[in-house]
């Protein structure tokens, strides 16, 4: 196995892609050879993020100005496009290049067989001839990471599962919109995109993957808060029967996830636990209706939602530490 990997990042300009970038340079075994922007190319990345003037990093160029000796020295290439964008240059990528996709454009595909795996990095088998990985979505990771378990051991029912998400405003994106203005935004929390959020899709059909092929269906109503970064999920479900919180708990801390943790006793997860990380903070309450469950959980939405799932999932093809160039802890206060 590879000791180097040399990796690109198309769409290094946006929330993801400076993400990505800022958390690569953590990662010993990485060496980023090509920046990617579609209509910033000619500049340094630091001309939109300063904090990257320290270190020398390739100018950012158009895909279409690679050559191929510039292809022919890449291993890997991220994809941290908007929603349509990958699919319009995925035939340009030789295919002996791993790619990671973080956008939405293959993600329920890669549910089915086909070329592409779904990478919900605590849960799936990633192999080194893997060569088309997507991402999942940010509310997709937060909701199915501690969820996926629970049903694959049969611990909790699928008919009736009720979801709502609260997300920073970098969920949105980079670009210019009225909405998402801080006047906009503050002081305030808004439902969007009830019942037709594009997450809903690859969650729908995860979850019915692991339950038998079975098709479920959810109710999934997504907000936005007033804060940069960090999703909250509370998930309701029905036990099944015979199956209570103490034995799933002992489930979860048997199997000693990397990144997804089962918080001790009763405490609460909190956005604020996770900021700056790749962890998934999540726990287990009683409902107060009989045999119902509440599953709260907590990720950084540009880490563990982006940017470090896809970091992990390189890590596990390349069979680095899982945890390599991950590996921090949550920013306090």
């Amino acid at each position: 196995m590879k000791f180097r990997v040399n990796a690109g990042v198309v769409g290094s300009t946006g929330y993801t892609g400076i993400e990505l970038i800022r958390l690569l340079n953590f990662h010993k075994k990485v060496e980023i050879k090509q920046l990617i922007s579609k209509s910033n190319y000619g500049k340094k990345i630091s001309d939109f993020y300063p904090g990257l003037n320290f270190k020398y990093y390739p100018r950012l160029v158009k895909l279409s100005q690679l050559t191929q000796e510039d292809w022919k020295e890449l291993d890997v290439i991220f994809l941290c496009l908007p929603t349509g964008e990958s699919k319009k240059i995925i035939t340009k990528i030789p295919k002996n290049i791993c790619v990671i996709d973080l956008s939405n454009d293959f993600r329920v595909s890669s549910l089915s067989k086909g070329e592409w795996l779904y990478g919900l990095a605590e849960h799936a088998v990633i192999m080194k001839e893997d060569m088309r990985i997507s991402n999942p979505g940010c509310y997709a990771t937060s909701i199915l990471a501690p969820l996926i378990p629970l049903i694959k051991e049969k611990c909790v029912q699928t008919n009736d599962i009720i979801i709502d998400s609260k997300s920073g405003i970098s969920g949105a994106g980079r670009k210019s919109v009225t909405e998402n203005l801080f006047s906009e935004v503050n002081n305030s929390i808004r439902p969007y995109k009830i019942a037709e959020h594009k997450h809903l899709a690859e969650i729908e059909k995860c979850i019915s993957n692991t339950n038998n092929k079975k098709n479920v269906t959810v109710s999934f109503t997504p907000h936005v808060i007033p804060i940069n970064r960090g999703i909250a999920s509370n998930i309701y479900l029905k036990l099944q029967k015979g199956k209570n919180i103490k034995n799933i708990k002992n489930f979860f801390e048997k199997k000693n996830y990397t990144f997804l943790k089962i918080l001790k006793a009763n405490k609460i997860p909190e956005i604020k636990d996770v900021v700056g990380t790749n962890y998934c903070f999540f726990n287990i309450f009683p409902d107060r209706i009989k045999d119902r469950i509440i599953i709260i959980s907590v990720i950084d939405n540009l880490i563990k939602g982006a940017a470090g799932q896809a970091i992990q999932n390189m890590n596990l093809k390349y069979n680095f530490k899982e945890d390599e160039g991950l590996n921090f802890n949550p920013i306090f206060p």
